[in-house]
């Protein structure tokens, strides 16, 4: 299996966040929130489940600032200092409004680390310098189309006056014998690639899975999901519109799926048809909940 190469860049920031940031209320924090902003993008890749429309399809949906400023709230009563992502599965700088919900977060979560994906193609000078001044810790471009990108996104860097470490190019241009550059899995059962091996598994795998041990998934509704893997969305363990962020991150579902997960067993939608690794990350989050279980948190 090909790895994405910067597994290792993520995994430092969020074990840095653990040992800066062990609990909420009593409870093992996550280190990484990551956002839906919108449920469109303008690219169909042949390695996400948008390439089927029946699958996944384009809508005009988006994450409204209202929930963000409730969100944000309740995230810097906790001083919260981990990563916020702004990802999942659209591209956000099609949400016009994202310099918004970045700068909510940046107002109630001064040490917050956000970041945010994008495949480049409404990035601008101007667009680049407006997120930044926002609040934007890192952005991170993907190259889709081959390595002459790398010099354009290199340029829009130093017009924007920004640094290496704030705008960062990842090769997604690769062949698909060399996996596209990126860590490749079947999203939860929503697209297969035979070539690549990538498809449904006839049997749940015992593996363990540590997602959701150290994220907490958002989508533009304010569902709050199992993981950003679950493209067709089976598992929703709450509402942040009318749930608090803590009432979900300890609450039924997602610790169901901890306690299953943290000993391999995959067998419940839909995590049984996955094939994702997932102990790449969150090893310190996993023993982390281990430990609250086993205790008086766990009873």
């Amino acid at each position: 299996m090909k790895l994405d190469p910067n597994i290792e860049r993520k995994s430092a920031i969020i074990n840095r966040h653990l040992d800066v940031q062990q609990h909420m209320s009593g409870v093992p924090a996550f280190s990484v929130i990551e956002f839906n902003p919108t449920e469109l993008c303008n690219r169909t890749c042949e390695f996400c489940p948008r390439v089927d429309p029946e699958v996944y399809p384009n809508r005009n949906l988006f994450l409204r600032p209202e929930l963000m400023e409730k969100i944000a709230r309740e995230l810097g009563e906790f001083n919260y200092s981990g990563k916020a992502l702004f990802s999942a599965f659209g591209e956000p700088l099609l949400h016009k409004e994202l310099e918004t919900l970045i700068r909510l977060l940046r107002e109630h979560c001064p040490d917050v680390r956000i970041e945010s994906v994008t495949n480049g193609d409404y990035l601008t000078v101007e667009r680049a310098r407006s997120l930044f001044d926002s609040g934007l810790s890192t952005l991170l471009v993907s190259m889709y189309d081959g390595p002459h990108q790398k010099e354009e996104f290199e340029s829009i860097r130093h017009r924007a006056g920004l640094r290496e470490d704030q705008l960062i190019t990842r090769i997604r241009y690769l062949s698909r014998e060399e996996g596209f550059g990126l860590t490749m899995s079947n999203r939860a059962g929503n697209i297969q690639i035979e070539e690549l091996g990538v498809a449904e598994v006839a049997e749940p795998l015992n593996q363990e899975c540590f997602y959701p041990h150290y994220q907490f998934t958002v989508d533009w509704d304010g569902s709050v999901l199992l993981c950003p893997h679950d493209w067709g969305k089976k598992i929703r363990a709450g509402n942040l519109n009318d749930q608090s962020i803590l009432e979900i991150w300890n609450g039924k579902a997602l610790t169901f799926s901890r306690k299953r997960l943290g000993c391999g067993d995959r067998r419940f939608d839909p995590c049984n048809v996955c094939d994702v690794t997932g102990t790449l990350m969150g090893r310190n989050h996993f023993e982390a909940w281990e430990s609250y279980f086993s205790g008086e948190g766990g009873k």
